[in-house]
């Protein structure tokens, strides 16, 4: 839930706060948080960083050899490109079959060379030969250069059950209950990245007895990509030795098709694997949860028998695996796995000593494929649950606060015994504004109230205003000084004032009637243990004339009518913006009057009162309409001064968190806006990446989702604010597409004010060009449905 910051701070950007002031202050000595007065700080992290590159580099150069390596070397044509230089040495698109009668268990392809005046197929990579070519074999072959061969069989009545793409964290464990059960060993063919995702069950294969075999990192081969074809299946192999010290030199292409995949079965072969085929495709994949995979028909003669453990729902597989094995068993079959037939150098090793190698391979993959996910899946979460759970709490208090509001029966007292309210009006070069600003002080309805207007070295006509004004209104006094900020020149004004009430607002504000009233009568009119301290008014937008201005509107109206009033009830507003807000006299003196040390002036005197046990509290009925920034550019340099501002408030009031002595402040408030800051920080980049990668695949449907969630609830939340202080309705038009402007923002805002605060630099105040586009209080009612 969007947290609501609005303050206005220093006029003048780089300078410090000057002059006499209030308490600690008053001093001109002030630092800000972040700022850096020795000037290096930003170079040392730009060092510390480079020295981490440095030392990243080195490490990586010394460990990527060794994972990319292979786990073992065959004595001839190592070379990388060696297999599409012998492919293209022939007809590659009709390469010649040999051995379909002998079995077809495995592939490999073989040279044909010329031995002892024979011709045999070879190994190419090594000096073995694999057998003598018959008549009919040699006529087969012709002049090809090298002949692709089928070989190996399961005997008589053996079964050899094999699974792909595994393993799987539910499916996989079914399965292997079912092998279990019926005393049955298999092999899997496992995919490197779901063996890093399900290393439990990994390890649950080998420990039952089973065989592993390699099926790539992620179930891909390529025709023409050498090197891509050989790092998937070593990745692979390192991350099986690295998740279960097994080593596997089994191999089967992804879809299984070695006679079609000559470039991925020669680059395994050349990496010292055995391609296994199937001559049964039970074709599992293809069926549904609830539908009936045909069991095949069994002849008596031995098979390899290809399933499915993973890639999708594989109910149907399991339910056809107990059929088969319980076919298999009553006609008089015996089950064994892919090792037990294979040559005796293709057999698997365990308890493998893992080396760098294995070990960066499976950090890697961890990092690029698994932990992604997981991360992607706990912030859709805690997002959904978060959001869910704050919403709800704030509109439920929000309702709450707003019927106590509603209910409550006020004291009224007479005029001559209503306390004094100073109004006090710090401004610099408010020259189009300021004489309406004024003039809606003068048409309060409070009628005991003194207004002190401090002009903070202004260069344009707003002196002269003020003086004009003052000099036809007698409870008008203004003060000057040299330009030196706002926090000054509230100070000053403060020091001056004589009511025991001091009312804030900015130079572009303008009061409705009622608005010093409805704030003055929560100090007169105390209810509960702790007085209060300070009261929050209701700012509105009052130049609404485009997408952007519209947008601030909504913000600030749901930002005050749910989650302010919402913290009120439970005595936990972080902020009382200076635009408009009531003070005790005495609370801002015991807190030492507005700071000079961050950019969020109202917010850290807020915290503070919380500090030395003042009640803070939010009043709907007292508005003020300021003017927005109605460019895209003002609206990023404003909130800006407000990102870092409060970032600085929040950090010079840490400790605050998680302090039950402050309440719902300390323990949920602050807590959260502090998680709202630091996961999008740590976390925003990645979300990004993952959103656009599965938008790119065509898995938009989580996305959606979230999006939808997001935004029924804020509905929800905008309906409530807008019903609570009789808005427009128009409003509702900007919730579709007010993510759309909140991301970006929120995302340009965070890393800025970071990268501000890293620097230790001098942050200054944006002051938005004034227009006076603030239309008249009759025209702004009349829009908001109340006239």
């Amino acid at each position: 839930m969007a947290r609501f910051f609005h303050n206005r701070g220093v006029h003048r950007a780089g300078r410090r706060a000057g002059g006499s002031g209030l308490g600690r202050t008053g001093s001109t000595a002030a630092t800000p948080v972040f700022f850096d007065s020795s000037g290096k700080r930003w170079r040392r992290i730009l060092v510390g960083l480079v020295l981490v590159l440095l030392i990243l580099a080195g490490s990586l150069s010394w460990v990527v050899p060794q994972a990319l390596a292979p786990t073992s070397t065959q004595t001839k044509n190592q070379d990388a490109e060696y297999a599409q230089e012998l492919l293209a040495s022939g007809d590659e698109e009709d390469i010649p079959v040999l051995g379909d009668e002998d079995g077809y268990a495995f592939s490999r392809i073989g040279l044909i060379e010329e031995v002892d005046g024979q011709k045999v197929l070879a190994d190419p990579f090594s000096d073995d030969v694999f057998r003598v070519l018959t008549d009919d074999e040699i006529a087969t072959v012709g002049d090809s250069p090298y002949a692709l061969e089928h070989f190996g069989a399961a005997a008589d009545g053996q079964l050899v059950l094999t699974f792909d793409d595994g393993p799987d964290a539910e499916y996989t464990n079914e399965i292997l209950n079912v092998l279990s059960e019926e005393g049955v060993p298999a092999t899997f063919f496992t995919i490197g990245t779901n063996v890093a995702a399900n290393s439990d069950v990994f390890q649950r294969i080998i420990k039952e007895g089973h065989s592993v075999g390699n099926h790539t990192m992620t179930h891909a081969t390529s025709d023409t990509n050498s090197v891509f074809n050989r790092e998937e299946v070593i990745s692979t192999d390192r991350e099986m030795r690295a998740v279960g010290g097994y080593a596997s030199s089994l191999f089967r292409i992804p879809e299984a098709d070695a006679d079609n995949n000559p470039l991925p079965l020669l680059q395994a072969q050349q990496l010292g694997y055995l391609h296994v085929n199937f001559d049964i495709d039970t074709e599992d994949w293809s069926y549904a949860a609830g539908e009936d995979v045909p069991v095949p028909e069994l002849d008596g003669r031995g098979h390899v028998v290809l399933m499915h453990d993973g890639g999708g729902d594989r109910t149907a597989s399991v339910e056809a695996l107990r059929e088969l094995i319980q076919e298999a068993k009553d006609k008089g079959y015996t089950f064994a796995t892919v090792d037990s037939i294979a040559p005796e150098q293709y057999q698997a090793e365990k308890n493998v000593q893992t080396t760098v190698g294995d070990e960066t391979v499976a950090a890697t993959v961890a990092g690029v494929s698994v932990a992604p996910s997981v991360v992607m899946s706990w912030l859709f979460w805690f997002g959904i649950g978060s959001l869910t759970i704050m919403s709800v709490l704030y509109i439920v208090l929000a309702l709450v606060g707003n019927r106590r509001q509603k209910k409550r029966v006020w004291r009224e007292l007479p005029e001559h015994e209503l306390p004094l309210v100073s109004v006090i009006l710090p401004v610099y070069n408010e020259e189009p504004v300021v004489a309406r600003t004024l003039a809606s002080l003068r048409a309060s309805d409070y009628p005991n109230l003194e207004v002190i207007v401090v002009d903070d070295g202004s260069t344009d006509g707003t002196g002269a205003i003020l003086r004009e004004v003052a000099a036809e209104w007698p409870q008008l006094r203004v003060l000057t000084q040299p330009n030196s900020g706002k926090s000054v020149a509230s100070n000053q004004a403060i020091l001056a004032a004589n009511g025991e009430i001091v009312v804030t607002l900015d130079g572009d504000t303008i009061f409705e009637p009622q608005t010093i009233r409805m704030l003055a009568r929560h100090f007169y009119d105390t209810d509960g243990d702790r007085r209060v301290g300070a009261v929050a008014g209701h700012i509105k937008v009052g130049n609404r004339s485009n997408l952007l201005t519209m947008w601030q509107s909504l913000e600030y109206i749901s930002g005050i009518c749910v989650t302010r009033v919402a913290e009120g009830v439970i005595g936990a507003i972080s902020i009382v913006p200076g635009a408009c807000a009531a003070w005790r006299k005495e609370a801002l003196q015991a807190a030492g009057g507005y700071s000079h040390d961050t950019l969020a002036e109202d917010a850290d005197l807020t915290m503070t009162l919380q500090k030395l046990g003042y009640k803070v509290v939010q009043e709907n009925r007292a508005v003020a309409w300021t003017e927005a920034p109605i460019t895209a550019k003002g609206l990023a340099k404003q909130r800006l001064r407000w990102t870092y501002g409060n970032l600085q408030a929040l950090w010079k009031h840490a400790d605050m968190l998680f302090r039950p002595r402050y309440r719902a402040l300390g323990m949920l408030t602050l807590p959260y806006t502090m998680l709202a800051t630091v996961v999008p920080l740590l976390f925003l980049p990645l979300t990004v990446l993952m959103a656009a990668l599965s938008l790119a695949s065509g898995n938009w449907q989580a996305i959606a989702i979230f999006a939808a969630f997001v935004a029924g609830l804020h509905m929800l939340i905008c309906v409530l604010a807008l019903r609570m202080v009789g808005e427009s309705w128009t409003h509702l038009l900007v919730v579709p597409v007010y993510r759309l402007i909140y991301e970006p923002l929120r995302a340009y805002l965070l890393y800025a004010s970071l990268l501000q605060a890293l620097k230790g630099r001098m942050v200054g105040w944006y002051k938005p060009e004034r227009t006076n586009s603030v239309l008249d209080l009759t025209s702004l009612e009349a829009k908001a449905g109340r006239v």
